[in-house]
C-alpha cells in the first residue's frame, strides 16, 4: 500500500518539475541568434530561427541549465517502472489463479 501512496505523490511532483524545466526552457525560441546557436548540439548551426531547435537539444539544454530536469526524468521513469511492475504482478496473479 505504501508504494501506491509514493506513486500518487510522485505524479504531481513529476508534473510540476516537467512544467518548470521543459516548458520554461522552451523560452530558447525567443533568444537571439548569438545566444542560442552556441547551445545547439544536434540542431544544425545554419537554422534561420532559434525556434527551429530540435527537441533533443531542448531536453539537453534543460538538463544543463536546470537541475530540476533530472528530478522530472527520475520521477517519470519511476512512474513508468512502477506501472509496468504492477502490470506484471497482475498478469502473474491472473495466470496463477487460472492454472
Amino acid at each position: 500500500m505504501k508504494w501506491w501512496i509514493l506513486w500518487f505523490l510522485s505524479i504531481p511532483l513529476f508534473l510540476i518539475s516537467y512544467l518548470y524545466s521543459f516548458f520554461i526552457e522552451s523560452k530558447i525560441a525567443f533568444w537571439s541568434q548569438e545566444e542560442c546557436k552556441p547551445e545547439f548540439i544536434f540542431t544544425p548551426k545554419d537554422v534561420g530561427y532559434c525556434s527551429d531547435i530540435y527537441t533533443i537539444d531542448v531536453v539537453l539544454i534543460a538538463l544543463k541549465n536546470n537541475p530540476v530536469s533530472y528530478v522530472c526524468i527520475i520521477l517519470g521513469l519511476y512512474i513508468i517502472v512502477f506501472l509496468v511492475c504492477q502490470a506484471v504482478k497482475l498478469v502473474r496473479y491472473v495466470r496463477n489463479k487460472w492454472l
